[in-house]
């Protein structure tokens, strides 16, 4: 700028008392043609003057709508001098002079009226109700008439929604023609004037001040934002900021950040925080200070060497493009927010402000996604090497006006009591806190209940329409406070969803390290003074019911604040809100994974191995058919396993897998299966507090039938309580995804992961070994059981389970894996069942040992009877069988095996089922599926004359089986036998004994014979 002093011979009227100045400004910024479509106020203002112009058959009526000083009486001002400067017939009158007589309106036929300050309307209706209703009854009779004239209504948007609004006077009035005559009434909302239009202005204002130098233009970036959107404020500004000071920068700096003529320009009483900018300034000497000044007024600049050290670390790089070239791209004016913030002033030219880093250039709210979709572009048409301070930084330093404020006044009276309402409260933590509380309410949040836990802390129950939460809204000041909050967190009784901490100077630290523990989602809200002004303004809108609330002008000034709460709450919704898996194509999920779970081993694995050996484990060690021991889904092949489950999980981010086809089981947990581990175990960590461990310790137990299943409805059970957060609208065990969440989450072991893990794991080790002391048995040698369904049969072997277990049980304590802990634990439940019942088994046998015996005790007895002492081969052959079955069990179930493998493998595993299922129901022993207790009880059934047909058709006939069912003819006579020997015994008890004695006689009598014949032999000698 140039060293000569300027004097402001005539100063500009702040008022509309004089509109001739205005109108020159205007005349002056529409010369711009090139730039018409980017002026919002003066292009509306000059639409209206073409509009004026045009002949009209009939009159059009006009809703002028714009908040206190948003430029009403300024385009009024325009449009009355255009009339006087072009004859044309322009009445101006404020609203309460027509209340006199509306009729008036009628002869509003030619010409251009211009009806002010109609918001009165609102003011005066109880006192003038009768005349309001005949002013706007006129109204409508004369937008229906025929008449070259244009009426303009100015009124505030508060009045013209109390106007025009559903349920508004004209609703009331004329509810009938109400839609016609909306249509005929033109709305016309005045915005606020652009960067461009202020420039602009301020361009023709230094011309009318014959100041031809507009280098001071490159510096108005500063007091754009920062002084109040009036136009009496920008002509203060001229008037008594740089007319008085030019062309001293840095006392223009000064007198808008420090005096109190530029304080009066920003509503808020406030332009640049002078706190900060002192402990800036205290750090710069004199050069700097005045480079400081420049690029704060500036912001976007192109000389290298006014960036100081202190800046260094908030400067963003870019570059300059002309702004014809911005304005062929986006030709529509689709970007005028963003314009605001990349228009600069250099050289006496217009140019874009363009960088990769553009989003830390422009306010947080503002969606930069269609610009940097074309910087690259626009590159070749840099002009400039430029720079620009990041807006963070910008705004942390000055009071910037965004859109203005985010309510609106009845009148300027409610508007100075509200300043004085926030001016009063910005030290006040209880009114902020109040403030945050109604902003949450605005967002259509409904506040259910409300618990103040201390003066910076409360618990608001939530409810989004949908769904019902708990969040803390805090803000402690102190390390006293920070400790009392984290407690208060601890030991909350209600469930906890969600955070918002309002920052200050004090570390949170560690509030913020028990949330994370406590997987609650959080917010840090960083408040400065003009958001929390704002916020003031809403409270105030609550409090005392005269101001509207502006939603569009929400997004701009606390977009940022409004953006952070809405993404917690949509956080807390969507974990409360469990996402449903799609249904897998065997449609059950558990039984699906387990097939992941039963795998032995934390190496990487390909799924045909892990396949193959579940399979093995599983289906054919320890699954006993028709029992409802196993929860695993039938799937037949390798392939299929990988195509119906492992893809699906992976797809569906429960698992991860290497290359599709192998898994690392060392760390297989997916993305969403983790997340719900993590939120899970710090909602069980809320309630349980320092029983969490324990519980999901003993579900653990429970799952894998250890503990008794009257536990399952205990108030201590996680499963129960997942219902009640995730899927309260469902009865327990109706919501298939939640129940396959819990139960994957806490088998693999993810969830304890997210508690104290080795607490949970040493419960469960602790457990397990007192298990191991009760898997060794003398009764192992009996333990085969025998099952079978009609796609398949099989024995199982206590030996061969004990030996799985016994590699889990080491897996378990190697790996420290809860998973495999499990998994121990399952099958070693489902093996000590079993080793229980070979157990009873062998105690029955020892019965039916006795009463076989005691058949055999008949054949005996009837050898005594006939005098025979030879052994009988029936009863050998029984004999033989016994001694067999007590010292060569196994090798008789090997047999067993290889016979129903045979069976398995020529298909006719259904008619084995038929024929076992009919074995068991003739001999009895539906309930005891143990080969040892099945084959003795045959026995003894075949022993008492029971017969079994179809033995040679199952290929049993070469089996134990076989042979004990060839003994039936056996078991018919000796239950012949039986029948003789019982019916001799009761007609004569005393046989045997003269058979005895008749035994004795004849042995006598031989003897003597004998006796006699050698005396004869001797005589012939």
């Amino acid at each position: 700028m140039k060293d000569d002093i300027m004097s402001c011979s005539k100063r500009i009227s702040e008022t509309a008392s004089d509109p001739s100045y205005i109108y020159q400004i205007f005349t002056c910024v529409i010369e711009n043609t090139r730039y018409i479509d980017r002026i919002r106020f003066f292009k509306q203002v000059k639409d209206e003057i073409d509009r004026i112009i045009r002949e009209k058959q009939s009159p059009e009526i006009i809703a002028l709508v714009g908040d206190w000083g948003q430029g009403k009486s300024t385009f009024l001002d325009i449009i009355e001098e255009y009339g006087r400067n072009n004859n044309l017939s322009v009445t101006r009158i404020p609203f309460t002079k027509l209340l006199d007589n509306p009729k008036n309106l009628l002869t509003f036929k030619n010409g251009v009226y211009l009806i002010d300050e109609v918001e009165s309307s609102i003011d005066y209706f109880s006192e003038y109700q009768q005349e309001i209703k005949d002013f706007w009854k006129e109204i409508k009779e004369l937008a229906n008439s025929e008449g070259n004239s244009t009426i303009y209504l100015s009124m505030t948007p508060s009045a013209y929604s109390k106007v025009f609004g559903i349920g508004g006077y004209l609703y009331s009035l004329f509810p009938e023609t109400y839609q016609a005559l909306l249509e005929r009434i033109r709305k016309i909302t005045l915005g606020n004037p652009s960067k461009l239009e202020f420039l602009l202005m301020l361009d023709c204002m230094l011309k009318s001040a014959n100041i031809r130098d507009s280098e001071l233009l490159e510096y108005m970036d500063l007091p754009y934002w920062v002084i109040d959107q009036e136009r009496r404020k920008y002509v203060r500004f001229f008037n008594d900021i740089i007319c008085n000071n030019y062309p001293n920068l840095s006392k223009i700096f000064n007198e808008l950040a420090r005096s109190e003529k530029g304080i009066q320009l920003n509503a808020e009483g406030e332009t640049i925080k002078l706190d900060i900018l002192a402990k800036l300034e205290n750090s710069l000497d004199k050069e700097e200070i005045e480079k400081l000044y420049k690029v704060l007024m500036s912001r976007i600049f192109t000389q290298k060497d006014m960036i100081i050290k202190q800046l260094e670390n908030n400067i963003i790089k870019g570059f300059l493009v002309p702004y014809n070239k911005w304005i062929e791209v986006f030709p529509k004016n689709t970007q005028d927010y963003i314009e605001d913030f990349l228009l600069t002033y250099i050289d006496n030219k217009l140019f874009i402000f363009l960088s990769d880093d553009l989003e830390k250039v422009v306010y947080e709210g503002i969606d930069v996604g269609k610009v940097k979709e074309i910087v690259d572009k626009l590159r070749p048409y840099s002009t400039h090497e430029a720079y620009a301070l990041s807006w963070s930084f910008f705004e942390s330093i000055v009071n910037t006006n965004i859109g203005g404020l985010v309510v609106e006044f009845k009148s300027r009276e409610i508007r100075d009591k509200a300043l004085q309402f926030v001016n009063s409260s910005l030290t006040d933590r209880e009114k902020e806190l109040d403030a945050v509380e109604y902003f949450i309410e605005i967002q259509g949040i409904k506040i259910l209940d409300k618990k103040r836990l201390n003066t910076y802390t409360r618990l608001l129950k939530l409810n989004n329409g949908k769904d019902s939460f708990n969040i803390i809204l805090t803000k402690p000041v102190d390390n006293k406070e920070i400790e009392d909050l984290n407690n208060e967190i601890e030991k909350s009784v209600d469930i906890i969803h969600g955070v918002i901490i309002i920052e200050s100077q004090v570390p949170t630290d560690r509030v913020i390290e028990t949330l994370e523990r406590m997987a609650i989602p959080y917010i840090k809200l960083t408040i400065p003074t003009p958001k929390k002004r704002q916020l003031l303004y809403l409270l105030f809108s609550k409090i005392y019911q005269q101001s509207k609330i502006r939603l569009d002008t929400i997004d701009l000034r606390l977009g940022d604040i409004k953006n952070s709460i809405s993404s917690l709450l949509l956080e807390i919704s969507d974990n409360i809100n469990l996402k449903p898996l799609p249904i897998p194509k065997n449609k059950r999920l558990i039984q699906s994974f387990n097939w992941l779970i039963f795998y032995p081993s934390s190496k990487l694995s390909s799924t045909n191995e892990v396949f193959d050996t579940v399979n093995e484990i599983v289906n054919e060690k320890f699954r006993m058919y028709g029992a409802k021991q196993f929860h695993l889904e039938d799937i037949e092949t390798a392939s299929t396993f990988l195509e119906d489950i492992v893809i699906y999980f992976s797809n569906n981010k429960v698992i991860k897998t290497i290359n599709k086809d192998y898994i690392d089981f060392s760390d297989f947990i997916g993305e969403s299966l983790a997340n719900f581990s993590r939120l899970f175990g710090g909602f069980i960590r809320q309630k349980y507090k320092q029983e969490a461990e324990e519980i999901v310790s003993n579900y653990i137990l429970y799952l894998s039938e250890m503990l008794d299943s009257k536990k399952k409805d205990s108030k201590y059970n996680p499963y129960i309580f997942a219902y009640q957060l995730f899927s309260s609208d469902k009865k327990v065990g109706q919501n298939p995804t939640l129940d396959f969440f819990v139960y994957a989450s806490i088998t693999t072991g993810e969830l304890a992961k997210y508690l104290n893990y080795s607490l949970v794991y040493e419960k469960i080790v602790e457990h397990s070994k007192k298990i191991k002391e009760k898997l060794e048995s003398p009764y192992l040698h009996y333990g085969y059981f025998i099952t079978a369904k009609k796609r398949g049969a099989a024995i199982r072997s206590l030996s061969e389970m004990r030996e799985v277990i016994q590699k889990y049980f080491k897996n378990c304590i190697e790996n420290k894996e809860i998973r495999l802990c499990y998994d121990y634990l399952y099958l070693s439940k489902l093996y000590l069942e079993l080793l229980r019942k070979t157990e009873i088994s062998v105690n029955e046998v020892e019965k039916i040992k006795s009463d076989i015996e005691k058949k055999l005790q008949i054949i005996e007895t009837s050898k005594k009877y006939l005098n025979i002492n030879e052994e009988i081969e029936e009863s050998k052959k029984i004999r033989e069988i016994i001694d067999m079955l007590e010292n060569k069990f196994e090798s008789i179930m090997n047999n067993i095996a290889s016979k129903i493998q045979k069976i398995n493998e020529e298909g006719k595993t259904e008619d084995f089922k038929k024929f076992l299922d009919y074995l068991l129901t003739v001999i009895g022993v539906e309930d005891n599926l143990n080969l040892y207790f099945i084959i003795f009880k045959l026995l003894k059934e075949v022993l008492n004359g029971i017969q079994i047909i179809g033995i040679e058709r199952e290929q049993l006939n070469e089996t134990i089986i076989g042979n004990i069912a060839s003994l039936s003819k056996i078991g018919n006579q000796i239950s012949r036998l039986e029948a003789i020997v019982n019916e001799v015994e009761k007609i004569s008890p005393e046989l045997p004994k003269l058979r005895e004695a008749i035994t004795r006689k004849r042995k006598k009598v031989e003897e003597l014979i004998q006796e006699i014949k050698e005396m004869i032999e001797d005589y012939d000698a």
